[in-house]
């Protein structure tokens, strides 16, 4: 891999989370609020224990003004079999 490629997932990292860090950062109670993407019906089937139901078609500068800014905020909007895994 050249470096121009390595810098490109570094960046990529530093914005991003797997489920696996998730799961380990939920599990130690750190600041983290789930946010759950997807439509109200979606998230009222199953969802991220905890997660927030924001659909990401209402996010917006008013919707999230609010948020306590020191937090970390996780979302996601993916398919029910990302969730379930994190179940």
């Amino acid at each position: 891999m050249n470096t121009a490629q390595m810098d490109h997932y570094r960046q990529k990292l530093a914005f991003e989370t797997d489920a696996w860090d998730l799961k380990e950062a939920l599990d130690r109670d750190d600041p983290v609020v789930v946010i759950d993407g997807r439509s109200a019906e979606a998230y009222a089937r199953e969802h991220i224990p905890g997660a927030v139901n924001l659909p990401h078609r209402e996010i917006s500068a008013e919707t999230t003004a609010s948020l306590d800014r020191s937090r970390l905020y996780v979302c996601y909007c993916g398919g029910s079999s990302r969730v379930h895994n994190l179940l």
